[in-house]
């Protein structure tokens, strides 16, 4: 009986999961034709001059007097206009009263077809499908269309109607539809001259040049359109990723993603200079004579949020080593084509390396004379009296640092250059010959000299200190030296290690 239960509750979830469909489109239901001339958060800024802002849902282009539908159940929260007679809108939310409610906004319906014709009030509820009224006929002949936007309020009816400004905008409407017929990729353009992305600093329109090396944070910022059933109107795509030499595989380090909520109507002014690039490089344009889209695809932080605080984010080229790096760009749309596109750069970053060798050693060690190697380029420098060293130039990203000496162990350190940085490195000593004193390799006649002159004349003394100890009794001393005489010349017994 148990799995039979199972089996039971399985089939619950499955039916309850089958249950939950996409919502149909509020017009041309019976067509997979839905032409869509602006999307969701598209660049929007009409007249000269203008203030721009992002679009607040998407335009699906229908001619006058074309039927609206409701895609889901609801009540009717609102029937206002925000500015004229082409401006009517219709709002249907989940939940009655005045509690928070999801809710859809139809906007551009002919009035008299809302009221007369649909014959809807405030507070009606309204069966999913149900006639709403008529596309009405826009000021701009070719761009009659419905404006289709999801949002959240909560309120009575006079709130709603009235403070229709601080309704909040949670999502891009494409999300919630049955897939659609849409046949065209992303298309990516020249941004910068010839080249095909723009590279500017962080937060800045302080461009490098194309073939230009670069160096620090940058931006990085594509010029590309997708168009969605239509060859007229030219939109965003769904979304924009990117990733340094990782190529088509990825992974992907994610860019813009147009999902997500944004905020009341002032938040898609706020937040338009995070997303799209306008200035006498990238000139972005959102009329109805032209749509030209540079993103700013490196200014995000990896969530679907458009926030104030991604416009700090950039690429760090000092994290990766100088010379070329490849820049890869993904555009997708919401039926899941796809368009990479790709562009090499230098980069050139330059730091300084300073730091400490300490050595130990149960005597100590003159500090002078340890070779520190940047292995990736050669580069290197011999430690001082005070067992400093100074490396500069060095070129950025993951470096290896070498610190050698002989009688100790060479120790290597890793670490990323994206900025000037200071090491202290500590040796150990290593193996060793016995008897070898001036550790040259071998016990001979040279290290009898180096010894007396430890002993007698203030050398240096061996190192590590137990290489000098030939007899083994714990000493570096003139014992050695004679114990080595022996050996080297009268066939004596060999040093002990």
């Amino acid at each position: 009986m148990r799995h039979l239960g199972v089996f039971i509750l399985t089939l619950f979830f499955v039916a309850l999961a089958g249950s939950i469909a996409a919502i149909d489109w509020p017009v041309f239901r019976d067509s997979v034709y839905k032409p869509i001339g602006n999307s969701y958060a598209g660049y929007q800024c009409f007249g000269d001059p203008c203030t721009p802002y992002m679009h607040t849902g998407i335009d699906i282009m229908a001619p006058p007097g074309v039927p609206v539908f409701a895609v889901e159940a609801g009540y009717v929260k609102a029937i206002l206009t925000t500015s004229a007679e082409t401006h009517w809108r219709v709002v249907i939310g989940d939940s009655a009263g005045t509690a928070e409610s999801d809710a859809w906004m139809y906007a551009h319906v002919d009035y008299i077809s809302i009221v007369n014709n649909a014959g809807l009030h405030v507070g009606d509820w309204v069966e999913e499908g149900r006639y709403i009224g008529d596309v009405v006929q826009w000021t701009v002949n070719d761009f009659n269309h419905l404006h289709f936007s999801k949002i959240r309020y909560a309120g009575d009816s006079a709130q709603w109607e009235n403070n229709w400004p601080d309704w909040v905008f949670v999502g891009n409407p494409l999300d919630e539809f049955d897939a659609t017929a849409d046949p065209d990729a992303p298309v990516f353009e020249n941004a910068h001259g010839d080249a095909r992305f723009a590279l500017c600093r962080n937060q800045s329109s302080t461009y490098f040049t194309p073939g230009e090396t670069i160096s620090g944070d940058v931006d990085i910022v594509c010029r590309v359109y997708d168009y969605v059933n239509t060859h007229t109107y030219r939109t965003v795509p769904y979304s924009v990723e990117y990733n340094i030499d990782q190529g088509s595989a990825g992974p992907w380090v994610p860019g813009i993603c147009f999902t997500g909520e944004i905020g009341v109507y002032a938040d898609f002014g706020t937040l338009t200079p995070v997303v799209y690039r306008d200035d006498y490089v990238c000139d972005t344009r959102g009329d109805y004579g032209m749509q030209e889209c540079y993103l700013n695809i490196t200014n995000a932080d990896g969530d679907s949020l458009f926030e104030l605080s991604d416009r700090p984010c950039t690429w760090h080229t000092a994290d990766f080593t100088n010379g070329g790096h490849t820049i890869y760009v993904r555009a997708r749309d919401k039926a899941g084509n796809e368009t990479i596109d790709s562009m090499t750069v230098t980069a050139a970053n330059y730091f300084s390396l300073s730091g400490t060798i300490l050595l130990a050693d149960e005597v100590p060690q003159p500090l002078a004379g340890t070779i520190v190697t940047v292995m990736e380029t050669g580069q290197s420098d011999t430690t001082d009296a005070a067992g400093s060293f100074a490396l500069s130039g060095m070129g950025g990203g993951s470096q290896v640092i070498r610190a050698s000496r002989a009688g100790f162990v060479a120790a290597d350190t890793s670490l990323v250059m994206n900025q000037n940085r200071a090491l202290e490195i500590s040796l150990l000593p290593g193996g060793y010959v016995a008897g070898d004193a001036n550790t040259d390799g071998t016990a001979n006649v040279g290290d009898v000299v180096y010894l007396i002159t430890f002993v007698f004349k203030g050398g240096l003394p061996p190192f590590p200190y137990a290489a000098g100890d030939a007899n083994g009794d714990g000493i570096a001393n003139v014992a050695d030296a004679v114990y080595l005489v022996s050996y080297i010349f009268k066939g004596g017994p060999p040093p002990q290690g």
